[in-house]
């Protein structure tokens, strides 16, 4: 990644969790401001992070690596409607969630976001080889 695209990333990176700086990138994203800086002088971002805030943010990869088409997946009215719209099963998860501790809570969260994850990298996966088979037929 050139010295500018990783600039041009870790300003969308302060856009989504809204600071202005570099420590308070630092803080939110729990590395140190040397970390932060070590990743500017080596032009790397690790791409785990990058996955992380953009998963959890609803960011579009797109947007958060080349700055191209909308930032967020879905318009924040849209979220608002599916929260909205909850399933009978959806509505026990939330009802069981609050009962938990607020570290088991962080858990619970953070394996969800993992799992998360997950899904994204196997879309993204398949979305590669459909790409790799279509370029393969062309030939």
């Amino acid at each position: 990644m050139s010295s500018s695209k990783s600039i041009e990333i870790l300003g969308r990176l302060k856009k989504i969790t809204r600071v202005k700086t570099d420590s308070g990138l630092s803080e939110v994203l729990g590395v140190s401001p040397q970390t932060l800086s070590s990743w500017k002088g080596r032009d790397r971002i690790p791409y785990s992070v990058c996955m992380e805030l953009a998963s959890a943010h609803g960011v579009s990869l797109d947007w958060l690596f080349g700055g191209q088409g909308p930032m967020l997946l879905q318009s924040p009215a849209t979220v608002v409607e599916t929260v909205g719209r909850l399933s009978e099963h959806e509505r026990k998860m939330v009802l069981m969630f609050r009962t938990l501790k607020r570290s088991d809570q962080r858990v619970v969260y953070k394996v969800a976001e993992e799992k998360q994850q997950l899904y994204l990298l196997l879309r993204q996966v398949e979305e590669l080889s459909a790409r790799l088979e279509y370029d393969a037929a062309r030939r």
